[in-house]
């Protein structure tokens, strides 16, 4: 790598910038959706801006969505398997692009980066009166835009990738004012989750607002829900079939307090439950993984009675529900 090429680099590097611990209120932007995505079903933020400029991690709710010192906004795609549909960065607004890299390699979320956070391939805008955009993780090669290119608000930049430092699969977004971070949901730079806040960056029309839980994923499969299965393909969790074979219950969600507990239940084609388990995590949690096996034994036979199962999770906030889901399938009879 050249010496020009690593000074970019880190130029570029979501870590290159360092949170500038004042409230900074912002004015005169408003940033439309940075990524080519259905929030709530295609994509979801994983991670917001760390609003404790000391050591520790908490978004500006004061809830466990954030890493220590994470200076934007990662809006995850649902595994990495969506990844191949293509996914476009769209720029929030207009602007001059003043810095792209498109050469850096995907890893796959594989191999162990010298930088954990390295942007990779990636863009930075310069949209006037201080403010900057930066959009990180892009695939090797995709890029569209290139250095001094005048952009529009939504136009694509790129599609997301696994380059950089990136264990799963999101496009990082950062908005900057005169070198500070500002948290678009906020329109301040972080000083602690109960610090005050302004109006929002986002458009309104978007309604992008803060989701402290969120269901990424929940079903029933007949193959053992792995960590490593549900993190690269949830199709690859097919219904479950046989007639004595067990079935499991999985969940996949973001957001996870300490506090917060986990309910799954099976229900026979009678209503009648049958199987249940509580899961008590006990600390603040970003991903929480959770699965209950279930055998035709725990109804009291050795073959699956023929007719519509339910399968149902329920999240509760110290011992409150705030979130249920629920489905069914159906089980064949056994063959004779």
């Amino acid at each position: 790598m050249s010496r020009v090429e690593t000074k970019m680099r880190n130029v570029i590097s979501a870590a290159a910038f360092c949170v500038v611990a004042v409230s900074m209120e912002a004015k005169a932007i408003e940033l439309g959706m940075p990524l080519d995505c259905v929030m709530g079903q295609t994509c979801m933020v994983q991670n917001y801006v760390d609003a404790d400029p000391e050591e520790g991690a908490k978004d500006f709710e004061c809830g466990p969505l954030a890493y220590n010192n994470h200076q934007g906004t990662d809006f995850r795609l649902l595994n990495r398997s969506e990844i191949s549909k293509g996914y476009a960065a769209l720029a929030t607004a207009a602007g001059r692009v003043v810095s792209t890299i498109d050469n850096q390699p995907d890893h796959h979320f594989r191999d162990a980066q010298d930088d954990p956070f390295g942007c990779g391939n990636g863009v930075m805008i310069d949209h006037g009166g201080g403010w900057v955009s930066q959009y990180c993780h892009l695939a090797q090669g995709s890029l569209k835009v290139s250095r001094t290119q005048t952009v529009e608000r939504g136009q694509p930049l790129g599609y997301v990738g696994s380059s950089g430092g990136t264990d799963f699969p999101h496009l990082h977004y950062a908005i900057r004012r005169f070198g500070a971070v500002i948290n678009p949901y906020t329109g301040v730079s972080p000083t602690g989750c109960d610090a005050a806040t302004a109006k929002p960056l986002w458009d309104p029309a978007l309604k992008l607002e803060y989701t402290p839980s969120v269901v990424f994923g929940f079903g029933v499969s007949g193959v053992f829900p792995s960590l490593e299965i549900v993190k690269n393909d949830h199709e690859l969790l097919t219904a479950p079939e046989g007639a004595t074979d067990p079935f499991y219950i999985w969940l996949h969600v973001l957001g996870i307090k300490e506090g917060d507990s986990v309910r799954m239940i099976a229900f026979d084609p009678a209503g009648k439950p049958f199987a249940s388990e509580l899961f008590k995590p006990g600390e603040d949690k970003t991903i929480y993984l959770a699965n209950i096996g279930v055998a035709p034994e725990d109804l009291g036979t050795t073959e699956w009675p023929e007719g519509e199962y339910t399968a149902r999770i329920m999240i509760y906030d110290r011992g409150k529900e705030i979130m249920s889901e629920e489905l069914t399938f159906t089980l064949p009879q056994a063959k004779t």
